[in-house]
């Protein structure tokens, strides 16, 4: 211990050493001569009874504020409060369902989904007197900009009685914020109306309008089946939107909404959530799709014309790779509302925009349909494909009902002597005649023959591609000379000679030609032409995976396959596609087509190609409708969609493999 001058003792601090309480606290030990009542040496002192009184009674009068309060709130205004509460109500509206999205053969999206509004009214929550629901007609009117017949379309009609409209109208979709909050925000002004989120499709313009279609309102017929549908619900009207709807779909959410009597919405609880439906994957090569849209596109502008097709097929499985018709259109026009004009100007043009030519047009095929009739020739033993025939540029047939008088039928030119690889190179009219309806002495197939064996190839039904709207076409013979030509129901020779060679009233859509050639490119394999490869949840998983499906196999004999393969390939390298196609980054064989129309001049044009020639991996078509004859626009624009897969698409398939091993 030490003290210090005043004889105050501590202890010392030495290193280490901590201080204790008492060291602090030690006024007990104080000297006697320290004055205690000055507070001399002392460190603590007690505080006295005022600060406790003064606490007690702040905490008794919060105390009696707060039972005033309470009683003031149950005995003077109980009865306001629950009035309110009993005003105050609860219903439901439903949360429509995101649709799956689309992605290509790999991985890349092509329909998503984003996120919009859309003004809704409920039934029950509409103003009760005429006049009221005219105002708030007036008010949706000046607010969306929309015409009273526009606002009567969708099921809001202010003169009907409750009973009649329908429990949920969908009155405007895909509105701005601004338009949210001003509803929002005028309650009284729109009673009855409020604003949901709804994810609406984003499609990548025309390019895919065919492939992938459109959504819009649900027709009636389709909620009378029974099916969950709703009015103002959305459904798929055309494309794989609306061929794989039930997959596509999804199951729609309901949401609570709590109201006060003034109709202001108070707050929202989703009560049960949407469900996205599945997702698909397609057979569709996006960067081929964008090339050959571009291709046929600038071609037919280039030659002032509007109308045209062009589809890529696999031979080795039947999946499409690629489909275009033009004139398109742009499938997110259909994300709002169509005013009448515009409705029109879509659904009414005499272009037909929304129809898909590749698989509902049908067309007489011309020449392309010449390699089927030569392996129907070569299986029936009809000729030896190296015997030649003298092709004038014309043969001449007696009229049986008019003796002395012959019946001419033209080639487009004088071949002279061709055989049937000559006669592909150069599409010689004569010859197929002459194999397809026989002369002198070579009988010739006959219609009947010829009709099962395009039969067998496909044409005269549909072939079952995921695609609504296909068409079968027509093969004709005796039996349905009636309904084409009902004045003059007689089968001639002249007929089967015009079928021979895909004129008169035989008739294909785009994808049948597809499909015939990938038949000669494979080796006698028809397959079921395939848009969607497979069928995902919403966690990317495998649900349904769409194997490839043969309709017919082993169609023909090999060697009758490579004959017409090799006149196919000589139409390329040193025939009427030399031109294009003589000096090509592959070996391409092909056929070219004309059609006549019965117009002038004008003619659809015709190509259909496979490629590469030995192995091959690819089968286009194209088809330009209404040229003026012998104009080439097909044949360049198979060209520029080949030139693309075998270059910048061959670079894409390498980059993005691993990505797609990936998918199922």
């Amino acid at each position: 211990m030490w003290f210090n001058k005043r004889g105050l003792f501590f202890k010392n601090s030495f290193p280490g050493h901590e201080v204790e309480p008492e060291d602090i606290l030690m006024d007990a030990l104080n000297p006697e001569d320290f004055n205690a009542d000055q507070m001399e040496g002392r460190i603590e002192s007690a505080l006295g009874k005022y600060p406790f009184i003064i606490a007690s009674a702040a905490v008794a009068l919060g105390i009696a504020a707060l039972v005033f309060r309470a009683g003031f709130l149950q005995l003077v205004k109980g009865g306001e409060f629950a009035a309110r509460a009993r005003d105050n109500r609860f219903f439901t509206i439903s949360l429509p369902a995101p649709r799956g999205l689309v992605y290509d053969a790999y991985n890349e999206p092509i329909v998503k989904n984003t996120p919009s509004f859309e003004v809704v009214l409920k039934r029950n929550e509409l103003p009760e007197t005429s006049e009221a629901r005219q105002a708030l007609a007036e008010a949706l009117k000046a607010l969306l900009k929309i015409s009273a017949e526009d606002l009567r379309v969708t099921g809001f009609d202010t003169e009907l009685p409750d009973g009649l409209l329908p429990a949920e109208i969908v009155v405007a979709s895909d509105i701005s914020r601004e338009q949210v909050l001003l509803i929002q925000s005028r309650p009284k002004d729109f009673s009855g109306a409020f604003v949901r989120t709804r994810e609406l499709r984003e499609y990548p313009g025309e390019a895919f309008a065919h492939i992938v279609g459109y959504v819009g309102q649900v027709d009636k017929s389709k909620i009378e089946e029974g099916k969950g549908y709703g009015l103002g619900d959305i459904a798929g009207k055309s494309g794989v939107e609306l061929f794989y709807e039930e997959e596509l779909r999804g199951a729609p959410g309901e949401q609570l909404i709590e109201v006060n009597s003034s109709g202001v919405a108070l707050g929202e609880l989703p009560q049960k959530k949407a469900k996205i439906g599945n997702s698909l994957v397609l057979n569709i090569d996006a960067g081929l799709q964008r090339a050959a849209y571009e291709a046929l596109s600038r071609e037919l502008e280039a030659h002032g014309k509007v109308a045209g097709s062009a589809v890529a097929i696999d031979p080795r499985d039947g999946a499409v790779r690629a489909l275009v018709s033009l004139p398109s259109f742009d499938p997110n026009r259909f994300r709002q509302r169509l005013s009448q004009s515009a409705f029109e100007r879509i659904f009414l043009s005499p272009a037909k925009p929304l129809f898909n030519r590749v698989i509902g047009g049908v067309y007489p095929s011309g020449s392309v349909i010449k390699p089927m009739v030569a392996v129907a020739a070569l299986e029936e033993n009809i000729i030896d494909p190296s015997r030649k025939i003298y092709d004038s540029g014309s043969i001449s047939v007696p009229n049986p009902y008019r003796p002395g008088e012959e019946t001419v039928f033209l080639d487009w030119k004088e071949h002279g002597w061709v055989d049937m690889r000559s006669a592909l190179q150069w599409s010689a009219n004569v010859y197929f005649y002459i194999v397809g309806g026989g002369y002198k002495d070579i009988k010739g197939l006959g219609i009947a023959r010829l009709g099962e064996y395009m039969k067998k190839f496909g044409f005269g039904a549909e072939l079952g591609v995921d695609l609504p709207g296909e068409a079968a076409g027509l093969v004709p013979g005796p039996d349905t000379i009636s309904k084409t030509r009902p004045r003059d129901p007689i089968w001639r020779i002249g007929d089967t000679y015009q079928t021979s060679i895909g004129q008169g009233a035989f008739q294909a859509t785009p994808l049948q030609i597809a499909m015939m050639t990938a038949v000669v490119a494979n080796g006698g394999t028809l397959w079921r032409p395939r848009v969607v490869s497979a069928i995902l949840d919403d966690n990317g998983d495998l649900v349904k995976k769409i194997e490839p499906q043969a309709i017919q196999t082993n169609l023909a004999d090999a060697e009758s396959i490579n004959v017409v393969r090799e006149g196919m390939r000589l139409v390329a390298a040193d025939g009427t596609a030399r031109s294009y196609f003589s000096d090509f980054v592959v070996e391409v064989a092909g056929k070219t087509g004309t059609a006549q129309t019965g117009f002038q001049k004008n003619a659809h044009g015709w190509f259909t190609a496979f490629a590469p020639y030995k192995d091959p991996e690819l089968v286009v078509v194209v088809v330009a409708e209404d040229v003026e004859y012998n104009t080439a626009i097909a044949t360049p624009v198979t060209r520029d969609i080949l030139y693309w897969y075998f270059t910048e698409g061959k670079q894409r398939q390498l980059i993005a493999q691993p990505q797609r091993a990936a998918l199922p």
